[in-house]
């Protein structure tokens, strides 16, 4: 007896690329730098630049269905919440802090020059 398996229920690759255009809409709405690449092809991806890099967004479909973004290494929301998402990726950048420090309290930049008149 043949088996008719459905295909695998996902939006077409137009409402994937308007999701994730949707999204960059947003992020460069809150200041920040989004591009949307592959827009055309089945497999669009939205790279953002937050904090100090670039980060892939992809829409993917969860094991108990929906949708879903996720972008870097553990970041991920249903696809319902773009402000949300644009909102972390857009994030600013944190200002840098003085830089490593030993026990002593003694930068390790300042422990460089130290050593160099050692050497």
């Amino acid at each position: 007896m043949p088996v008719n398996n459905p295909p695998p229920l996902r939006p077409p690759a137009a409402a994937r690329s308007q999701l994730l255009s949707d999204l960059a809409g947003r992020v460069r709405a809150l200041g920040g730098v989004a591009l949307l690449a592959l827009a055309d092809g089945e497999h669009p991806v939205l790279y953002v630049r937050s904090q100090d890099r670039t980060v892939p967004v992809v829409l993917v479909q969860g094991v108990t269905g929906g949708w879903w973004f996720i972008w870097g290494r553990s970041g991920w929301a249903d696809s319902s919440q773009v402000d949300r998402v644009a909102a972390t990726l857009a994030a600013p950048t944190p200002a840098p802090g003085p830089g490593p420090a030993c026990p002593d309290g003694v930068p390790a930049s300042g422990r460089h020059a130290s050593l160099k008149a050692v050497a």
